[in-house]
């Protein structure tokens, strides 16, 4: 059986669609924790609304996403937690798919599926591992392309008394923190099919926010991994992103700190080659991206 988490917080437009991705899967043994991160919006009342045995209502005081799924975590009753984000969707044979990587690899102690990320009904990117099974160097395949999504794993319960829970105080980029604790410790079995669905043109999106940077997963990066070449060419490829960013969006004093914190991982002058550092389908799907928030824009303004 599975316990299914879902952090809630503001999601009043998605969350009910989200939910009935759970509801509708084909494996229907499971329970579904919506933890409640004290949102001020209708989300809470539009999931009690849902009258379902299964679902669980769990409320707490506003902590942020990490503590949500903390919460679950320790709240689950079941071995194997599987993941979904309040704005993602499944596939109706997402948790299907996850029990036939468990009875396959059983020995794992973490799953994923391919995830596709979507924008206004368009499919921007699919990612996920080239090959169904065992991967076998976690940061060396990440590093050529994404195997999983905080919406497209599960997890052994035990395997937290290993890594870890997720990190409390990182605001934004906690699942990769947590993706890398898993890749140096774990074993990871994984499927190219796409069964999740990433909405990009989520509302209260963590991903359209500039956080300072002591808040990002960047600052945690364990002394451990800079010698480790795999590890520290994959962290390097991050901590670019991040600079770019926050260059692109004129926190040029920020975008310093982020890369004079990370020079063991990324020396100074890695920052002349950025531009090696992204790779061509990720700036395809970004430039997709911006043209259609522009797009969106443009026609709110022509019917406003």
């Amino acid at each position: 059986m599975f316990s299914v988490v879902i952090p809630l917080y503001n999601k009043e437009k998605s969350i009910k669609n989200t939910i009935w991705t759970v509801m509708d899967q084909t494996v229907t043994d499971f329970e579904l924790l919506v933890v409640n991160d004290g949102s001020t919006d209708n989300s809470r009342e539009i999931v009690a609304n849902i009258k379902d045995d299964r679902i669980k209502i769990v409320d707490k005081l506003n902590g942020g996403i990490s503590s949500s799924r903390n919460e679950g975590i320790l709240l689950a009753r079941y071995d194997y937690i599987a993941f979904l984000d309040a704005d993602d969707l499944w596939e109706p044979d997402f948790l299907e798919t996850i029990n036939k990587l468990i009875t396959d690899y059983p020995d794992a102690d973490c799953y994923a599926t391919g995830y596709a990320c979507k924008y206004n009904n368009t499919t921007l990117n699919v990612f996920g591992a080239p090959k169904r099974g065992i991967i076998r160097n976690f940061f060396k395949q990440v590093y050529k392309a994404p195997v999983m999504h905080s919406s497209s794993v599960c997890v052994k319960k035990s395997t937290f008394d290993k890594v870890g829970y997720f990190n409390t105080t990182i605001r934004r980029g906690e699942d990769y923190d947590m993706w890398g604790r898993l890749g140096r410790a774990t074993s990871i079995a994984a499927t190219p099919e796409a069964k999740v669905w990433y909405r990009l043109d989520a509302e209260n999106s963590a991903m359209t926010e500039l956080h300072r940077p002591q808040a990002l997963w960047l600052y945690n990066i364990p002394p451990e991994s800079y010698k480790d070449k795999d590890q520290k060419r994959y962290y390097k490829r991050f901590v670019h992103r991040q600079v770019l960013e926050y260059l692109i969006k004129g926190k040029l004093k920020w975008a310093v700190q982020i890369a004079f914190h990370n020079r063991k991982i990324a020396n100074w002058y890695s920052y002349l080659f950025i531009p090696q550092s992204i790779q061509f389908r990720q700036l395809v799907s970004w430039t997709k991206l911006q043209v259609r928030r522009f797009l969106r824009k443009v026609k709110g303004f022509s019917s406003g």
